[in-house]
């Protein structure tokens, strides 16, 4: 019996950590979310910049892509994603 309640206050901690961490989307949090968006157009010959801020409880990610020879040219222009505090995209502007 006891070692049941332990099990399932154990499985109850863990829960509720990994609830907690998943609701709460920091600047690294949401950059990383921006990354796995764009994966596919960030290659060696046009690299990407992101710059996140934080608007009430949205994150406004935006991604500029550059020609590698060149960093101030800007090759495909850019793109800003919104994520709410879960990471989830809730808008995008191309």
């Amino acid at each position: 019996m006891a070692t049941n309640r332990a099990l399932i206050l154990s499985m109850a901690v863990v829960s509720g950590l990994w609830f907690g961490s998943a609701a709460a989307l920091d600047r690294n949090g949401a950059i990383d979310a921006a990354k796995r968006q764009v994966k596919d157009r960030c290659t060696a010959a046009t690299f990407c910049t992101f710059t996140a801020k934080q608007e009430k409880d949205k994150w406004h990610v935006r991604v500029d892509f550059t020609k590698s020879n060149s960093p101030q040219e800007k090759a495909g222009g850019h793109v800003i994603f919104i994520f709410d505090a879960t990471g989830r995209v809730i808008g995008r502007v191309e």
